[in-house]
């Protein structure tokens, strides 16, 4: 039986109207599934957070630090840095750019979290030279010093070591024999990052004794790899699992970085600033140098120093240059309330470094 032509055109427009309508509706469902999953994913998606490193407290205590101890200083500390790059020659795209090529903004990001009492002054002749050719009047800054330095160290796999263990049992007969086996093996690799900074005065262009910071760190990379197989007379599944672990290199250079610059500034404004990083010695150089600056006075000028110390630790003392009866109290009471031995000299100089390296940095009440 044959369909009239007109029929057959009824059907072909009824049939394509059904499949625009299914794919219309197939269109919209996937444009539902794509928004809904498009939410849920971005719902999910970690919020983004502030980026920190371990040291990033103790940027913000050294300026803390500073606060006290250069309380009389005019001005902040005015630092400026020479480009900071890779000297190691691996940041090359032609040997995997497995180092950034430069780290300057980290040295600026570190240097302005410290506070008011350092201020970063940034050097960008070009920038500065189109604003004067466009009329702009701008006052200048000359900074007290330079930081120069670079990435100089990076040691690929120093070591590497790998253990493993596997079990493997074997029982039943016929169709219930049995196969059981699990594996486990892993590696570690440790690599070596170093970096290096030292201080420049501006003034006189030329690099200031001992005030350097040289750090390294290592790098650890590891695998884990599990296996698990089980079969009964032949039948049986398999479970693999993967796991490993990278230092990133980038954030291991931004520790450096905040560790040297606390260090850096620290020897240069000559104050105790290993009490702002965990589990850190005292610097023999700076102690060194408030020693000897310390002994270089006269005995008026000792007692001052030692006066004004002792009003950071909250005493109302006259700085009279005279060792009166409160000043040698104030002593005392700093001295029972550390535990150190009694003095036999009050103008020793091991015991005005002893008092000038335990200055508390927030304001306290004698007790």
């Amino acid at each position: 039986m044959r369909l009239p032509s007109m029929s057959r055109a009824a059907c072909l427009l009824a049939g394509a109207l059904v499949v625009s309508g299914c794919a219309s509706t197939s269109t919209e469902r996937a444009r539902s599934d794509a928004q809904t999953l498009l939410a849920e994913r971005t719902q999910a998606m970690a919020s983004p957070q502030a980026l920190a490193t371990r040291y990033t407290e103790s940027l913000e205590q050294f300026g803390r630090l500073l606060a006290v101890y250069r309380k009389n200083s005019k001005s902040p500390m005015y630092v400026q840095s020479r480009n900071i790059g890779d000297a190691t020659g691996l940041s090359h795209p032609m040997v995997g750019a497995e180092l950034p090529t430069d780290i300057t903004e980290m040295v600026r990001s570190a240097v302005n979290r410290i506070g008011e009492r350092v201020v970063y002054v940034p050097f960008q002749p070009d920038y500065v030279l189109a604003q004067a050719q466009q009329g702009a009047r701008m006052r200048l800054t000359v900074p007290d010093v330079l930081i120069t330095g670079a990435i100089t160290e990076f040691d690929r796999a120093l070591s590497s070591a790998g253990r493993g263990g596997d079990l493997s049992l074997m029982f039943g007969g016929g169709n219930g024999a049995t196969d059981a086996s699990a594996a486990r093996k892993g590696t570690s690799t440790i690599s070596r990052l170093g970096l290096d900074f030292n201080l420049v005065d501006f003034a006189s262009q030329s690099m200031l004794p001992q005030i350097q910071a040289t750090n390294s760190m290592r790098v650890l990379n590891e695998t884990f790899e599990d296996s698990f197989d089980f079969a009964i007379y032949g039948n049986g599944f398999g479970l693999t699992t993967n796991t490993r672990y990278l230092q990133g290199r980038h954030n291991a250079i931004r520790l450096l970085v905040d560790l040297s610059i606390v260090q850096l500034l620290g020897r240069y404004a000559n104050v105790p600033y290993w009490r702002c990083l965990p589990n850190a010695a005292p610097d023999a150089t700076v102690l060194q140098r408030v020693s000897r600056s310390y002994e270089a006075q006269d005995t008026t000028t000792r007692v001052k120093w030692l006066q004004d110390t002792l009003k950071d630790y909250g005493f109302p003392l006259a700085t009279s240059g005279v060792m009166d009866a409160r000043t040698q109290a104030a002593l005392r009471s700093v001295v029972e309330k550390f535990g150190w031995p009694a003095p036999k000299d009050p103008l020793a100089p091991q015991l005005f470094v002893q008092l000038f390296s335990n200055v508390p940095v927030e304001p306290v009440n004698p007790a």
